[in-house]
């Protein structure tokens, strides 16, 4: 009897990491796609699908994130709950209610696309909004499906089709984007087979789900549903509001890009840019949003390794544990995100070349770089105000945020045109940033980051700053060619010479400990660095 905990304890761990690492792939996915797309469907071709992208992703993140994890939730804790719901109850329910979500979404984006299109001051968009609002018809059944195993720890179904979705999405998009292209269709036809990826990658997920309750016989669950309408008001509730706060987080990057797809083109349009010039730039300005969605997904993978740790504590009410692991969570967040935006600051020219085939816009997403430091922090966050109970309180400074977003873009897009939008993206990201952390300085009441390890961290990419900037100098003395390979070259061994210049610096200066590097991942090597590094000075 003594080793069911472990078993079950063991098996919890095991799912979390599948699905952890699912989430990881699919993010980098999600990004890196991006970068070939532009390449191929031009800064125009970006736009198309970066105006109508946010629509999808709002999707995606309710039936991955949002819906799934309530569901999951009611169903795990159905025994312990006073409520004492069947796993039938909360399955009708949930498919019921979020049928009904999804036919009202669908119906608002595909009747409401012309008008849409008309806000965006671009008629040629509807046609790209209704196909996505396909995506919504799919949400309900992969949403109760990912619940339902996700709430019985078998994380695999979860895992494999969010996966698998995001590669057929991905390949969608790029084998028809290069057909079209090559056949030589306008680029609204080449927006319309991109977006088409989001119909195909969702099928395939779904029929993947189907596939695992067809082979492991959970059909048999789903017949003869019954519902008391006490318990059906109840689980409603619970869905709709929990399913909001879970999945917000997941939503403030796409809630922002909502922002710029809504008014960016068109207060561009205002400045005096023609339809096309103004729809270019605000292409070479979405050439952003991979950047930040690589750079945050680094960071947030181990930031939030350590989410689960900081709940333990919680439940065991360890206070100086707790905040020792609140702590140590935002200084990773701050180290890595600030590493990675200072680096693409100071090696944007060349990594702007290499990515997207010129040098446009570098000064614009050398700016909107700087959010990466501030995402980081606020997903870092968000988990710990999350992980301490106060699930809506992300919800509303996220709405902060985003209206704070809008109402930069008013101010400064009609003076500084693109590197104005990424000033406001900076700008609203910090004021989220900051607003999260005085909530938690009010519930944890301690000092959350040191002023010696702030110091370090500021000195660590002043060293790799300086570091990059004299490489650069040199390499561009010494080669005046100005060819995409060369600067990839430049690029790829800029942010090596970076990346070593700051590790070493902030390692040394004792950043962090030899427990602590046990606790993030890959830390097991940073710790050797430590151990051999103190060797060699007391041998000296």
């Amino acid at each position: 009897m003594a080793e069911k905990p472990n078993k079950t304890s063991n098996a919890l761990f095991r799912g979390a990491l599948i699905l952890s690492a699912a989430a990881i792939i699919v993010k980098v996915l999600s990004a890196a796609y991006r970068i070939p797309y532009q390449n191929i469907a031009g800064d125009i071709g970006f736009y198309i699908y970066q105006q109508v992208y946010p629509f999808y992703g709002v999707a995606f993140t309710l039936s991955t994130i949002g819906f799934p994890v309530v569901i999951s939730k009611l169903i795990a804790e159905r025994e312990s709950s006073k409520n004492n719901f069947a796993v039938k109850d909360i399955l009708v329910t949930s498919f019921v209610v979020l049928s009904s979500i999804s036919v009202m979404m669908f119906a608002a984006l595909f009747l409401g696309a012309d008008w849409i299109a008309g806000w965006m001051k671009d008629p040629h968009l509807a046609g790209l909004l209704r196909i996505v609002a396909y995506s919504y018809l799919l949400m309900p059944i992969s949403s109760v499906l990912r619940g339902y195993f996700q709430g019985i720890n078998d994380m695999l179904p979860t895992a494999s089709s969010q996966v698998a979705e995001q590669c057929i999405r991905v390949l969608t998009i790029l084998v028809l984007s290069t057909i079209f292209v090559h056949q030589g269709y306008s680029e609204y036809v080449v927006g319309k087979g991109a977006v088409l990826g989001s119909i195909t990658g969702g099928i395939t997920g779904l029929v993947l789900l189907i596939a695992y309750v067809i082979l492991r016989e959970e059909w048999k669950l789903f017949l003869r549903m019954r519902i008391k309408p006490v318990n059906f008001i109840k689980i409603s509730k619970a869905l709709v509001f929990q399913g909001l706060a879970f999945c917000i987080t997941g939503l403030i990057l796409i809630l922002f890009q909502f922002v710029d797809s809504l008014h960016l083109y068109s207060l561009l349009r205002e400045t005096g840019m023609g339809e096309r010039e103004a729809k270019e730039w605000k292409g070479v300005y979405d050439r952003g949003q991979p950047l930040l969605q690589l750079g945050t997904v680094v960071a947030n993978s181990f930031a939030l390794a350590l989410v689960p740790v900081i709940s333990g504590f919680v439940q065991s009410k360890s206070q100086l544990e707790l905040l020792n692991k609140i702590k140590l969570a935002l200084r990773v967040s701050a180290t890595i995100g600030g590493a990675a935006a200072i680096g693409l600051v100071v090696t944007m020219k060349p990594v702007n070349h290499m990515l997207f085939t010129d040098v446009k816009g570098t000064i614009t997403l050398a700016i909107f770089s700087l959010s990466i430091l501030f995402t980081s922090l606020i997903m870092a966050e968000a988990a710990v105000i999350q992980s301490l109970g106060h699930s809506f309180v992300p919800v509303i400074i996220t709405i902060v945020g985003v209206g704070s977003k809008w109402a930069l873009n008013l101010v400064l897009v009609p003076h500084f045109k693109i590197a104005g939008a990424a000033s406001a993206t900076v700008l609203a990201y910090m004021i989220m940033t900051v607003l999260f952390y005085v909530v938690l300085r009010v519930h944890i009441k301690k000092t959350l980051i040191e002023k010696r390890h702030v110091l370090i961290i500021l000195k660590s990419t002043v060293y790799m700053g300086a570091a990059v900037v004299l490489f650069n100098c040199l390499f561009e003395w010494m080669s005046s060619a100005d060819s995409r390979l060369l600067a990839t070259v430049q690029a790829l061994i800029g942010v090596g010479i970076g990346a070593a210049v700051f590790v070493m610096t902030a390692i040394r200066a004792g950043l962090f400990g030899e427990e602590e590097l046990s606790l993030i991942p890959a830390g097991s090597k940073l710790k050797r660095f430590i151990i051999t590094n103190r060797s060699i000075r007391n041998h000296e």
